[in-house]
């Protein structure tokens, strides 16, 4: 079910793509979109604060062997070797090629992982009763720049064009890229920016209200 925001002079949401500033909704349940750019505003559903922390603790358990462990192992012509995120990254640098590998180690190393750390400290500092924007902000980005399952696609498209002139066989490193990739997914299923943000707003006016008694 999904609602759409109307212009009022009501109780205001300010869109943070367009800064159009639009009256919040009476529906009890669904996601309210920007009826200008079409993002999503808000929402009803609840936080599940430790499922998103178990979630986000797997997901940093899985990316250091994700990142280093080969994802699969090639053998072609009597010739073998192993393929992870991090080789193909060092291939790139020997290869001249620095722009691509800083947008692989950004999008698949350093974004995941900073991603993951601002929603594990995020929640943390919900589930205590804090307001922790900034970790959130981090988080945010994570959402836009964090590509690993573009990676986890490529891997699995390559290595089945591979396979019809070589001996593949799958790696850990696969395997934990597919769970990190899962966590996540469903980590930021749970943990909506829209919530997010409903939450916040809510602690901004408790804290208004404790300063004005």
């Amino acid at each position: 079910m999904s609602n759409s925001f109307s212009r009022s002079s009501g109780a205001a949401v300010v869109c943070h793509d367009c800064d159009l500033r639009l009256a919040r909704p009476d529906a009890d349940r669904g996601h309210w979109f920007c009826p200008r750019c079409g993002a999503r505003l808000g929402s009803r559903h609840r936080l599940r604060a430790q499922a998103v922390l178990a979630l986000a603790a797997t997901a940093l358990v899985l990316w250091a062997p994700a990142v280093t462990l080969p994802l699969v192992y090639v053998e072609q012509f009597g010739a073998s070797g192993s393929v992870s995120v991090a080789s193909s990254a060092t291939a790139l640098l020997d290869d001249r090629y620095g722009l691509v590998a800083a947008v692989v180690l950004g999008t698949l190393v350093l974004m995941p992982a900073a991603q993951m750390i601002a929603l594990l400290v995020a929640m943390a500092r919900l589930h205590a009763g804090g307001r922790p924007r900034r970790w959130l902000w981090w988080y945010r980005q994570g959402r836009e720049w964090a590509m690993p399952e573009i990676f986890l696609l490529g891997a699995l498209i390559a290595t089945t064009e591979l396979g019809e002139s070589a001996s593949l066989r799958l790696g850990t490193g696969l395997f934990c890229l597919l769970g990190l990739v899962v966590a996540r997914w469903v980590a930021e299923g749970l943990a909506d920016p829209a919530v997010l943000d409903r939450i916040l707003e809510q602690r901004d006016a408790e804290a208004g209200d404790a300063a004005r008694v």
